[in-house]
């Protein structure tokens, strides 16, 4: 008789991280091949809305705005799903690091990292350039801005136009963040990205939020933090951050599969999905 084979946590642990990966990525390559604007859709929807305040006009609804109301609801129902998901920056960044760290095994030399302090305290600078471009926008000035951007930059390219005639600047700044992207996983997310900025100022709903069972922790583990991209760290039995962008990595990581969307907290869900791991 065959002996049936037992598979160990650790590859269930394996089996879990690949096949979260693999969603991921799916996700990822849909939303950049079909919705690459919705970034440069939703943020102009907000600067459309202070430009409208600067000037004194009567506020309008209109696409862009309607995009940026949906996006931001998601936050609030789910977290900063759309930036680990779906954001065509974001999935530019993650491919960027991944073909940096993929070269740099193949050349066996590895490229210096930003130290962690320094990360968690340049993430900060978003929120820096939010206000700038939201001011600018109140005073008029936005349209010489936009035209400089990065992400009008982005949209060329994607277009395959590489006429840089009048966006010199904003194609140094695409370059400059892509350098970026290859040093430090989501650069442009964790130092830049304005539209991440308001979205980790939104309140998000306690069922969204990742919940951690911290009394069944391994001592020094820190699996979940080594794998986070935008170094949260991990503290007391929430996960909530408004730097997490919902990747789910430090799910798939967990060797107590500790880690769970706080909808699916409750016993009789923890049960139910126990045994679909299993």
């Amino acid at each position: 008789m065959e002996q049936r084979k037992t598979i160990t946590p650790a590859k269930k642990r394996m089996r879990r991280k690949k096949i979260q990966n693999i969603v991921r990525r799916i996700v990822q390559v849909i939303f950049f091949i079909f919705l690459p604007s919705l970034f440069s859709e939703a943020f102009s929807g907000l600067k459309g809305l202070f430009r409208q305040i600067g000037q004194g006009e009567v506020l309008s609804w209109n696409a862009f705005l309607q995009t940026f109301v949906i996006l931001s609801v998601i936050t609030i129902l789910a977290g900063r799903w759309f930036c680990g998901f779906a954001c065509a920056f974001g999935s530019l960044g993650d491919a960027m690091y991944e073909i940096s760290v993929w070269v740099q095994k193949k050349l066996k030399k590895r490229l210096p990292k930003i130290p962690e302090k320094i990360c968690i305290a340049l993430q900060k600078i978003k929120y820096i350039h939010l206000l700038f471009l939201l001011f600018a926008c109140m005073l008029g000035v936005a349209n010489v801005i936009e035209n400089n951007s990065p992400w009008a930059a982005f949209s060329r390219m994607r277009m395959l136009d590489f006429n840089i005639n009048g966006y010199f600047i904003g194609f140094l700044y695409l370059l400059l963040i892509l350098i970026g992207m290859i040093f430090e996983e989501r650069f442009f997310c964790q130092f830049l990205c304005p539209l991440g900025a308001v979205f980790s100022l939104l309140p998000i709903i306690p069922a969204a939020l990742l919940k951690r069972e911290e009394t069944n922790c391994i001592p020094n583990c820190n699996a979940c933090k080594k794998q986070c991209p935008v170094h949260h760290k991990v503290e007391g039995a929430s996960l909530e951050s408004n730097e997490c962008i919902r990747c789910g990595r430090c799910i798939g990581v967990c060797p107590k599969s500790n880690i769970k969307v706080g909808i699916f907290n409750n016993s009789v869900l923890q049960k139910y999905m126990s045994k679909l791991h299993k």
